[in-house]
């Protein structure tokens, strides 16, 4: 089982603990790891959020998922997209390019993978490449499932999900998060 939710990036908590609530009820708990990734105690139901200017992201899955979107701004460049792109391997530049995008879908990729596995971007980014649509993780190509999906209301997001192919996620519909009847913010 596999979801995706985009809205707009208000009250986001709130959205997330609904989702939640209709596949668990109200009883559950959410904690942090030492990381900082938001777990359900107790419940194999794993979770991701991720905002970016007025839009976000949430992944519900059976499996541990990671999401997370950028938006173009300014033309689509980071701040520092050049001293960003300047710790990337040579690979990774030359398949990079100047096609921002490709920068961005490196970038969406590797969070979302980081996110999965609730590691943290100083332990994990330089350890990982992604070029030519392929994510490798200390020179080994990572054993999950993960897209990019560009273009998306003017910015990017990504999801990797653990047991799930590349084409599952990406053929996965990304759905607008409503509210149900009886459902609060």
């Amino acid at each position: 089982m596999l979801e995706l939710y985009w809205t707009k990036n208000v009250d986001l908590h709130r959205k997330v603990e609904i989702l939640i609530e209709r596949k668990l009820g109200k009883n559950f708990e959410i904690k942090r790891t030492e990381n900082g990734k938001p777990y359900i105690v107790g419940n194999p139901l794993y979770f991701s959020l991720s905002h970016s200017a007025d839009h976000a992201f949430i992944a519900l899955c059976d499996k541990p998922v990671g999401i997370d979107t950028e938006y173009y701004d300014n033309g689509g460049r980071l701040k520092n997209y050049k001293h960003i792109l300047s710790r990337y391997s040579e690979r990774e530049k030359q398949w990079i390019g100047d096609a921002f995008v490709y920068f961005f879908i490196n970038w969406v990729v590797k969070e979302a993978y980081i996110k999965m596995v609730g590691g943290t971007l100083a332990h994990y980014l330089k350890r990982l490449e992604f070029y030519h649509h392929k994510l490798y993780f200390d020179g080994r190509e990572v054993d999950c499932g993960y897209t990019g999906i560009a273009d998306w209301k003017a910015g990017i997001y990504a999801v990797c999900a653990e047991g799930y192919t590349s084409d599952q996620i990406f053929d996965c519909p990304l759905k607008r998060f409503r509210l149900k009847k009886g459902e609060s913010i």
